[in-house]
């Protein structure tokens, strides 16, 4: 969902738009229409244009949710919730209130948080937090599923203390937690405690995030799901959909693309972000198709995850992978220009696809 302003492209050329709530409702609405299985509300505080520029304007996600509940009938709705900044008590509250709204179609997306800017901003980065983030955001669930479970709940942990606390009414469908992350730590709490995993990169990498995932889950007998991430720059012909790519990496927004990188190496100096982000590396044009069935997946500056680049036909064939190669049978997927490209994939892409389900 365009949450944040100008998605996930950082480029002087790629669709820019604000992240209305009258934008983000309508996708919502288009993407269940479309067929789409679920949408995904992401959260994010504070951006990297110091201000005013990418990512520095966003809408609550649990707010969004709520109004997207009200405009939709059958799609499946993803919140999250930062970790460092709400209490799993009210989180717990607010999901069960949308298990309820939704009849069962809401999901909790519990991120642990890793950009310091954004939390410290509000006095909400604990002293080690980074370090210690990982055993917070397990216990944070496990509070969670403590107050579902029950209604009335009481804990003495490392980090939250409970006592008798009264949650109802609990989710009478259930609601499913989504835990991002392909690291070690991540996998782990995701085996333990959650019902789905977010994972990023190219095939082989997913693959191995899925086989991590599995052999983390044999102890304790849990059924998790990975859901992998991805941009979508997709076009008739390859040729047409190659020249949108490298028009976007050719005019890389540098001053973001830095700032990103120098928080998630936490260098305040920004010296190892700036040998990181040689501009002449970082413009250079796309080598073009790996061979005659499969797209580009890019992983450069310019896309903040990675991006599928191709043919209508090229990106078919690469979804169908996903599953039949890596072993994972969902995607959250992401656009240039949420509104038109949305249509154009369902239209394009979708029925080439032949691993999807029908509606």
């Amino acid at each position: 969902m365009p949450t944040t302003n100008d998605g996930y492209i950082l480029s002087k050329t790629s669709p820019s738009f604000m992240p209305s709530s009258e934008l983000n409702v309508a996708v919502a609405v288009e993407a269940e229409r479309r067929g789409f299985d679920f949408v995904l509300a992401m959260t994010k505080f504070r951006g990297y244009g110091d201000g005013d520029g990418f990512w520095d304007y966003s809408i609550d996600p649990l707010a969004l949710c709520g109004m997207i509940i009200q405009a939709t009938t059958t799609i499946g709705i993803w919140g999250s919730v930062a970790a460092p900044t709400i209490h799993p008590a009210m989180a717990a509250r607010t999901a069960a209130t949308y298990d309820d709204a939704s009849g069962g179609r809401f999901r909790l997306n519990v991120v642990a948080g890793w950009n310091i800017s954004e939390y410290s901003q509000m006095g909400l980065w604990p002293e080690n937090y980074h370090a210690d983030r990982y055993r917070y955001t397990r216990e944070y669930i496990a509070v969670l599923r403590g107050l579902w479970e029950s209604g009335q709940y009481s804990h003495d942990g490392e980090f939250f203390h409970l006592e008798d606390c009264i949650a109802k009414p609990t989710p009478a469908n259930g609601v499913k937690i989504i835990v991002p992350g392909q690291s070690t730590n991540s996998l782990s709490v995701a085996a333990d405690l959650a019902d789905v995993n977010f994972v990023l990169g190219g095939l082989t990498d997913i693959a191995t995030a899925r086989a991590a995932l599995l052999e983390a889950t044999k102890n304790n007998g849990r059924a998790v799901e990975s859901a992998a991430l991805y941009g979508i720059i997709t076009a008739p012909t390859d040729a047409e959909a190659l020249d949108i790519a490298n028009d976007f990496i050719a005019h890389t927004d540098f001053e973001s693309a830095i700032a990103l990188k120098r928080a998630a190496l936490t260098d305040k100096g920004g010296n190892a972000a700036q040998r990181w982000l040689e501009q002449d590396e970082a413009t250079r044009p796309l080598p073009g198709y790996p061979d005659d069935s499969m797209p580009v997946v890019a992983q450069v500056p310019a896309f903040f995850h990675p991006h599928i680049i191709g043919s209508h036909e090229r990106v078919a064939r690469y979804l169908d992978a996903v599953e039949t190669k890596a072993g994972i049978t969902s995607t959250v997927l992401s656009f240039p220009d949420f509104r038109g490209d949305l249509a154009s994939f369902a239209e394009n892409v979708m029925p080439r696809m032949t691993t999807l389900t029908p509606a």
